[in-house]
């Protein structure tokens, strides 16, 4: 290198941006850009040898600090090292982006400050995230200009804890996706207040100086005086309705017993998500919609846990949501819950859907969504404020456990045909399983077309005992056009067929039934009983009579006693198909209809069927085919024959006599019904 001069560096100093800016530098000569504290050095004149006349800018350390953009002027080709890749119209014409651009194409929340260590509220951080993406004011997510759409990225959440102390609120088309489940998990840890005060016996009044106007609608429990509160059954807690500021409060239930000087503990009933329309700014969130084109639609919300331990909060709250896809989710809820005497709150619910005004919640989809320990693993409110549909929604492949109730579809419901809506419609509940719960699996209170396809229920309805001990049927429709098909449970298998070796009081064992209400039911699988020749009638299985619900939907969500809840049907149709094979080389298959009017205490039974094999006695089987005769009888809750003592039908029981000599074989059969 040829060394021309050695002279003092000259060095400039002004403002990039102001005046002309940065003048042409000579060879060597140096200058300090102020305003954007930017170092540059002039290249020198082609004369001297340098390709091009021009400034080149010098990495300084402020270039990679948090105000520099370093990588915003390294460019970057996809490809670059594959000869047989061309990104541009040609070879030598590759296209080309800053690093800067490229690493933006992946957005988490810590580019926005989440630590995810269990501890930091995440709160501002989750918020801030969806709010720049996707409810930035000047390009909103939902509106449908071309830079606009550009919003609606993915924003991921990396695996982590993220505690959070209010509602996250959700745009339309938040893609919002973790790492998986128990990956990252969303930790709701909702605000909590301790006050003192008194309540009286029978009162439903809480005297205190602490009272407050916001109070209203919070969750209020006395940690040192469990299930204090009368809710039909005693509960460990309730909600504030009203406030006297600075004087009481106003519970939804009385105290049982009086509470004086102690300590009650307010928690917010906020949810840990909910999702809002597009009239909703940053910092001002809506929740309720106008009308269709304004609702919160086209969210995608996937991968992660959400769990709280407060056993009075709402994981999931959609509000007239429609087009959105909630996949591999898991809602965990109050994990130390052992039973339903004790927290009974409808806002202890994994997934509510409401339609709170003129726009439906409606064309959701969600899969493999597990809620465990919560009151209402879905919960859906219609009344005269809540009184729009829940329309065409899809739940696949989902868990339910350890709940009071799994779905809960059209809660507190009044029907008026000039002024309400149907009620719940489309719903499909297809090959979901549901395991442990106290009362029913699906509760259907409202609407019609609903239908529960392939599902599977395990310890359902028992009230947390044995299927022997079944207080509540594991479906029930309250209204006509819903269907079940192809259900497995595992009440039929404990309740259908007797093993009189190890369970001599088998018919003495009330059938509570797998569906029940109004509706259609069809089981699943075949169930096989062993027959042989006696010459008088011999029970060999049952049906359950299908209950009606006393009230005409739940009006509060307390436990009640299944003798007041549920009572037998007016009518009920089983549609049995059976296969016979004899051990004496023939079979029939046949068609068995069960006509039950229970008010009446009329049943009726028929049979048709077909006949196949070889015989050579005389008569042959087929002319004398009434040797296999069945009858349908009604059973009392305590198994006794209503025909002989008058008393109340609880189960129908199916006897049969076989006038052929040394026959036997096996009864193969199942069945669908009308109710």
């Amino acid at each position: 290198m040829a060394v021309y001069q050695i002279s003092r560096i000259q060095v400039r100093r002004g403002q990039a941006n102001s005046g002309t800016g940065i003048p042409q530098l000579a060879s060597g000569e140096m200058a300090w850009a102020i305003d954007t504290q930017q170092l540059y050095i002039g290249s020198g004149a082609v004369s001297e040898g340098a390709p091009a006349v021009s400034n080149i800018r010098i990495v300084t350390e402020q270039d990679l600090g948090l105000q520099g953009n370093l990588l915003g002027l390294v460019q970057y080709v996809y490809g670059s090292g594959n000869a047989s890749i061309t990104t541009g119209p040609n070879a030598n014409s590759p296209v080309g982006r800053s690093i800067n651009l490229r690493l933006d194409d992946q957005i988490t929340t810590a580019d926005f400050g989440t630590a995810g260590n269990g501890d930091t509220d995440d709160t501002p951080a989750l918020q801030r995230a969806i709010n720049q993406l996707f409810l930035n004011p000047g390009q909103y997510s939902y509106q449908t200009t071309a830079s606009t759409v550009k919003t609606r990225a993915t924003l991921t959440i990396p695996p982590g804890i993220y505690k959070t102390t209010s509602t996250i609120y959700i745009p339309s088309y938040t893609t919002l996706i973790g790492a998986g489940i128990d990956k990252t998990i969303i930790n709701y840890v909702p605000t909590q207040v301790t006050i003192t005060g008194n309540m009286a016996g029978s009162s439903a009044t809480l005297t205190t100086t602490a009272a407050l106007s916001s109070y209203a609608g919070y969750t209020i429990s006395c940690p040192s005086i469990p299930n204090l509160f009368q809710t039909g059954v005693s509960a460990s807690t309730t909600t504030v309705t009203s406030a006297n500021p600075g004087v009481s409060l106003t519970l939804a239930n009385t105290a049982i017993v009086p509470a004086t000087n102690l300590t009650f503990i307010l928690t917010s009933p906020a949810p840990a998500i909910q999702f809002v329309n597009d009239s909703s700014t940053p910092g001002n969130p809506d929740p309720q919609a106008a009308s269709s084109t304004t609702q919160a639609r086209k969210i995608r919300f996937s991968d992660l846990t959400i769990q709280t331990a407060s056993g009075v909060s709402t994981l999931l709250q959609l509000n007239s949501v429609r087009e959105s896809r909630f996949e591999n989710i898991a809602l965990n809820g109050y994990s130390s819950q052992t039973g339903f005497s004790g927290i009974v709150s409808s806002t202890s619910v994994g997934i509510a859907l409401n339609s709170p005004v003129t726009a439906q919640t409606q064309d959701n989809i969600f899969r493999n969504i597990r809620a465990t320990n919560f009151n209402y693993g879905v919960y859906s409110y219609q009344d005269s404020t809540h009184n729009c549909e829940v329309l065409n929604n899809l739940f696949e492949d989902c868990f339910f456990a350890n709940s009071l109730m799994g779905v809960f579809l059209g809660y507190s419901y009044s029907y008026n045909a000039s002024t309400s809506p149907s009620g719940p419609l489309q719903t499909e509940i297809v090959n979901s399983k549901f395991y442990y719960i106290a009362r029913e699996a699906i509760y259907v209170a409202a609407g019609t077309s609903n239908s529960v396809r392939d599902c599977k229920y395990t310890s359902v309805g028992n009230n947390l005992n044995a299927n022997s001990a079944a207080q509540y049927p594991q479906v029930y429709f309250a209204t006509y056009g819903n269907a079940s098909i192809g259900d497995i449970s595992d009440r039929n298998t404990d309740l259908a067929n007797p093993n009189q070796s190890s369970n001599p009081t088998f018919y003495a064992i009330p059938y509570v039934p797998v569906v029940s209400g109004h509706g259609t039911y069809s089981l699943t699988g075949t169930n096989t009983i062993s027959l042989n020749n006696p010459s008088s009638l011999t029970q060999i299985f049952k049906l359950p009579l299908a209950w009606l619900s006393s009230q005409s939907t739940p009006n509060a969500p307390t436990l009640f006693s299944a003798s007041t809840a549920y009572g037998p049907t007016r009518q009920i149709t089983y549609i049995i198909n059976y296969f016979y094979a004899s051990t004496q080389g023939f079979t029939r298959q046949g068609q068995l209809v069960v006509t039950a009017d229970v008010p009446n205490q009329q049943i009726q039974l028929s049979d048709e069927y077909n006949f196949a094999g070889s015989d050579t006695s005389t008569p042959t089987i087929d002319q004398n085919s009434v040797y296999l005769d069945f009858q349908a009888q009604f059973l009392d809750k305590n198994g006794a024959l209503t025909s002989v003592s008058g008393l109340t039908p609880w189960t129908i029981v199916i006897s049969y006599v076989n006038t052929l000599n040394s026959d036997s074989g096996t009864f193969s059969y199942t069945y669908s019904a009308i109710f």
